[in-house]
């Protein structure tokens, strides 16, 4: 057997390897169990009551963030750098076809809500939190339009000015 023999038995030898290694992988990775993802379940958050002189910090709200421009991956850019700040993010997604968002809105049900208040300085002392009687997502709704930037320098915590009820994430994240 000569030199240029043995030279192709040794690569046909790593080839057969390389292909039995991928088709093991590939075979494993078709029939493994699909892990469980999407939001956060709604049960892993707690109705707690805030206090006058309370901080409520980043780490304790729980953030949706919807796409209402026409810029690919602007909400995922968002809550990426909330998610940075220390705010949980529940869901990423498009608005809904109707919303008409030039900038940015924070949007929550109450006025008073402390922890829309907290989000919205992430974008701005001037941003203030638009009332709306409809939920896109869990916890306080960010909705981005096509000519947001950045996130504005800011707190990650925010005194509470006014006793009330929050909904504060458990332990999972």
């Amino acid at each position: 057997m000569g030199r240029r023999e043995v030279t192709t038995a040794i690569t046909m030898l790593v080839l057969c390897g390389i292909v039995a290694f991928g088709a093991f992988y590939g075979w494993r990775s078709l029939f493994a169990e699909v892990p469980e993802s999407g939001p956060e379940p709604t049960s892993s958050c707690a109705n707690e009551r805030l206090s006058v002189g309370d901080r409520l910090r980043s780490g304790q709200v729980r953030v949706s963030v919807f796409n209402a421009g026409d810029r690919s991956g602007l909400a995922d850019t968002v809550a990426t750098a909330l998610q940075r700040r220390g705010f949980r993010i529940a869901v990423v997604d498009n608005a809904p076809s109707d919303s008409r968002v030039t900038r940015v809105q924070v949007r929550s049900k109450d006025r008073q809500d402390v922890a829309a208040s907290l989000v919205a300085r992430q974008f701005g002392e001037q941003l203030r939190v638009r009332l709306s009687g409809l939920n896109l997502g869990r916890g306080v709704d960010v909705v981005v339009g096509n000519r947001f930037r950045r996130l504005a320098p800011a707190t990650r915590s925010i005194r509470v000015g006014e006793a009330q009820q929050v909904c504060l994430p458990g332990s999972r994240s």
